[in-house]
Protein backbone atom coordinates (compact mmCIF):
# COMPACT_ATOMS: atom_id res chain seq x y z
CA UNK A 1 0.00 0.00 0.00
CA UNK A 2 1.49 3.32 -1.01
CA UNK A 3 1.02 6.15 1.45
CA UNK A 4 -0.20 9.39 0.01
CA UNK A 5 0.76 12.65 1.57
CA UNK A 6 -2.18 14.99 1.61
CA UNK A 7 -1.25 18.61 2.06
CA UNK A 8 -3.49 21.59 2.48
CA UNK A 9 -0.49 23.70 1.61
CA UNK A 10 1.53 26.01 3.74
CA UNK A 11 -0.58 26.75 6.83
CA UNK A 12 1.22 30.05 7.46
CA UNK A 13 0.20 31.24 3.98
CA UNK A 14 -3.40 30.23 4.59
CA UNK A 15 -3.52 32.11 7.89
CA UNK A 16 -1.82 35.23 6.49
CA UNK A 17 -4.09 35.27 3.45
CA UNK A 18 -7.19 34.85 5.58
CA UNK A 19 -6.15 37.59 7.99
CA UNK A 20 -5.56 40.14 5.25
CA UNK A 21 -8.62 39.27 3.19
CA UNK A 22 -10.86 39.54 6.24
CA UNK A 23 -9.17 42.70 7.45
CA UNK A 24 -7.78 41.54 10.78
CA UNK A 25 -5.29 44.08 12.09
CA UNK A 26 -2.28 43.39 14.27
CA UNK A 27 -3.17 43.90 17.91
CA UNK A 28 -6.83 42.96 17.54
CA UNK A 29 -8.38 39.58 18.22
CA UNK A 30 -9.32 37.60 15.13
CA UNK A 31 -12.92 37.21 14.01
CA UNK A 32 -14.93 33.98 13.74
CA UNK A 33 -14.26 33.47 10.01
CA UNK A 34 -10.51 33.93 10.41
CA UNK A 35 -10.48 31.61 13.40
CA UNK A 36 -12.40 28.94 11.51
CA UNK A 37 -9.73 28.97 8.79
CA UNK A 38 -6.94 29.06 11.39
CA UNK A 39 -8.37 26.15 13.42
CA UNK A 40 -9.03 24.00 10.36
CA UNK A 41 -5.47 24.56 9.11
CA UNK A 42 -4.00 23.78 12.54
CA UNK A 43 -6.00 20.54 12.85
CA UNK A 44 -5.18 19.50 9.28
CA UNK A 45 -1.47 20.06 9.88
CA UNK A 46 -1.55 17.97 13.07
CA UNK A 47 -3.52 15.22 11.33
CA UNK A 48 -0.96 15.22 8.54
CA UNK A 49 1.86 14.97 11.10
CA UNK A 50 0.07 11.99 12.66
CA UNK A 51 -0.26 10.23 9.29
CA UNK A 52 3.42 10.76 8.59
CA UNK A 53 4.40 9.49 12.05
CA UNK A 54 5.98 12.77 13.17
CA UNK A 55 6.91 13.06 16.83
CA UNK A 56 5.52 16.62 16.98
CA UNK A 57 1.95 15.39 16.47
CA UNK A 58 -0.17 15.71 19.61
CA UNK A 59 2.85 16.99 21.56
CA UNK A 60 1.58 20.39 22.72
CA UNK A 61 -1.23 22.93 22.44
CA UNK A 62 0.20 23.89 19.04
CA UNK A 63 0.06 20.26 17.97
CA UNK A 64 -3.40 18.83 18.57
CA UNK A 65 -6.43 17.86 16.51
CA UNK A 66 -8.98 19.60 18.72
CA UNK A 67 -10.64 22.18 16.48
CA UNK A 68 -12.42 23.89 19.40
CA UNK A 69 -9.19 24.45 21.32
CA UNK A 70 -7.52 26.08 18.30
CA UNK A 71 -10.64 28.09 17.49
CA UNK A 72 -11.14 29.35 21.06
CA UNK A 73 -7.50 30.35 21.39
CA UNK A 74 -7.65 32.15 18.06
CA UNK A 75 -10.59 34.28 19.17
CA UNK A 76 -8.36 35.75 21.90
CA UNK A 77 -5.18 36.08 19.82
CA UNK A 78 -3.98 38.89 17.59
CA UNK A 79 -2.80 38.34 14.03
CA UNK A 80 0.88 38.40 15.06
CA UNK A 81 0.29 35.47 17.42
CA UNK A 82 -1.71 33.59 14.78
CA UNK A 83 0.99 33.98 12.17
CA UNK A 84 3.65 33.00 14.73
CA UNK A 85 1.78 29.79 15.61
CA UNK A 86 1.20 28.84 11.97
CA UNK A 87 4.84 29.60 11.20
CA UNK A 88 5.92 27.55 14.21
CA UNK A 89 3.92 24.57 12.97
CA UNK A 90 5.46 24.91 9.52
CA UNK A 91 8.96 25.02 11.00
CA UNK A 92 8.25 22.10 13.34
CA UNK A 93 6.91 19.82 10.61
CA UNK A 94 9.52 20.57 7.94
CA UNK A 95 12.17 18.07 9.20
CA UNK A 96 9.51 15.38 9.46
CA UNK A 97 8.33 16.05 5.90
CA UNK A 98 11.88 15.53 4.65
CA UNK A 99 12.24 12.31 6.63
CA UNK A 100 8.81 11.13 5.48
CA UNK A 101 9.82 11.56 1.84
CA UNK A 102 13.01 9.60 2.48
CA UNK A 103 11.10 6.85 4.31
CA UNK A 104 8.51 6.61 1.54
CA UNK A 105 11.36 5.89 -0.88
CA UNK A 106 12.95 3.42 1.54
CA UNK A 107 9.67 1.52 2.03
CA UNK A 108 8.98 1.36 -1.71
CA UNK A 109 12.47 -0.04 -2.31
CA UNK A 110 12.11 -2.60 0.50
CA UNK A 111 8.80 -3.87 -0.87
CA UNK A 112 10.24 -4.02 -4.43
CA UNK A 113 13.20 -6.04 -3.13
CA UNK A 114 10.89 -8.42 -1.28
CA UNK A 115 8.72 -8.89 -4.38
CA UNK A 116 11.84 -9.50 -6.47
CA UNK A 117 12.96 -12.16 -3.99
CA UNK A 118 9.59 -13.91 -4.41
CA UNK A 119 9.91 -13.80 -8.23
CA UNK A 120 13.35 -15.37 -7.96
CA UNK A 121 12.18 -17.97 -5.41
CA UNK A 122 14.92 -16.93 -3.01
CA UNK A 123 13.00 -18.30 -0.02
CA UNK A 124 12.92 -15.11 2.05
CA UNK A 125 9.80 -14.56 4.13
CA UNK A 126 8.54 -12.44 7.01
CA UNK A 127 10.06 -15.08 9.31
CA UNK A 128 13.55 -14.76 7.81
CA UNK A 129 16.03 -13.30 10.28
CA UNK A 130 16.38 -10.52 11.06
CA UNK A 131 12.63 -10.14 11.36
CA UNK A 132 11.18 -7.29 9.34
CA UNK A 133 13.78 -7.24 6.58
CA UNK A 134 11.77 -9.36 4.14
CA UNK A 135 8.11 -8.37 3.94
CA UNK A 136 5.75 -6.62 1.57
CA UNK A 137 4.19 -4.43 4.27
CA UNK A 138 4.93 -0.90 3.10
CA UNK A 139 3.63 0.74 6.29
CA UNK A 140 5.83 -1.40 8.54
CA UNK A 141 8.94 -0.49 6.53
CA UNK A 142 7.90 3.18 6.56
CA UNK A 143 7.21 3.26 10.30
CA UNK A 144 10.51 1.56 11.08
CA UNK A 145 12.35 4.04 8.87
CA UNK A 146 10.78 7.01 10.67
CA UNK A 147 12.50 5.94 13.90
CA UNK A 148 15.67 4.32 12.53
CA UNK A 149 19.15 5.76 12.39
CA UNK A 150 20.26 6.76 8.88
CA UNK A 151 23.05 4.17 8.85
CA UNK A 152 20.51 1.42 9.59
CA UNK A 153 18.55 2.35 6.47
CA UNK A 154 21.62 2.02 4.30
CA UNK A 155 22.60 -1.23 6.02
CA UNK A 156 19.18 -2.84 5.57
CA UNK A 157 18.85 -1.83 1.92
CA UNK A 158 22.36 -3.12 1.25
CA UNK A 159 21.68 -6.39 3.08
CA UNK A 160 18.60 -7.02 0.93
CA UNK A 161 20.56 -6.11 -2.20
CA UNK A 162 23.42 -8.45 -1.29
CA UNK A 163 21.01 -11.29 -0.50
CA UNK A 164 19.27 -10.82 -3.85
CA UNK A 165 22.62 -10.88 -5.65
CA UNK A 166 23.57 -14.13 -3.89
CA UNK A 167 20.19 -15.59 -4.82
CA UNK A 168 20.72 -14.68 -8.49
CA UNK A 169 24.09 -16.41 -8.64
CA UNK A 170 22.88 -19.69 -7.13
Amino acid sequence: MKMQQISIGNSRSIVICCLFVLGVKTGLAADASSCDVYAKAAVATNDRALRMGCTVANSSARWQSNYNNHYSWCLTANSTALVAEASGRDNDIRPCELLSTKCETYAEQAVRQFNRSKQLNCGFSVNTQPLGRWMDNHRNHYDWCMTARPEWLVSEAQARSDALSRCLTQ
